[in-house]
């Protein structure tokens, strides 16, 4: 099967998921405080030209929990696994944004329509959180004539890793 069949069954397949659920899945099961752009203790985590445009923010987040940012920062393989089940439950709730963003990291979602995500802004390094976000997001609308291997090549690997921590069945 040539790659650009597989990006088309893969798209077909894999739909990007509406902001509305990847809202639920960063509050509900990354356990993510939700953030204000307003809110002065964000304000030294902000790097103007590296951020969405304000218009183009779909979600503000701190990923701070414990459990949730071993898995994503890859010490932890999956959601499944016994050491992710007992740092899930030394985990503490935290209200307090500069504590948040302190320990673990800010995200911002950034969407084109306001109905899914297309790309983030991740402050720290958690590369398990952009192919989170890049299963979210699908794959884009590519005609055959641009379409380039490398696009069905990292969106396979963001797959792949998501599938191998255990959030979905796939």
């Amino acid at each position: 099967m040539n790659k650009y069949t597989l990006f088309q069954k893969a798209k077909n397949r894999y739909a990007p998921w509406p902001i509305e659920d990847v809202d639920d899945f960063f509050i509900n099961t990354l356990k993510a405080q939700p953030l204000s752009l307003s809110d002065k203790d964000i304000k030294p985590f902000l790097i103007e030209h590296e951020i969405p445009e304000r218009e183009k923010i779909g979600g503000v987040y701190g990923v701070y929990d414990l459990a949730i940012t071993a898995l994503l920062n890859g010490k932890v393989k999956s959601v499944n696994d016994m050491e992710f089940q007992q740092l899930a439950q030394k985990s503490v709730p935290l209200t307090d944004t500069d504590t948040i963003l302190t320990i673990g990291s800010l995200v911002i979602l950034e969407t084109d329509n306001f109905k899914t995500v297309s790309g983030c802004y991740i402050g720290g390094t958690i590369n398990r959180l952009y192919n989170l976000v890049a299963f979210f997001a699908g794959l884009p609308e590519v005609d055959k004539t641009n379409f380039e291997n490398y696009i069905i090549d990292d969106y396979l690997s963001s797959l792949a890793d998501v599938k191998t921590m255990g959030f979905f069945e796939l």
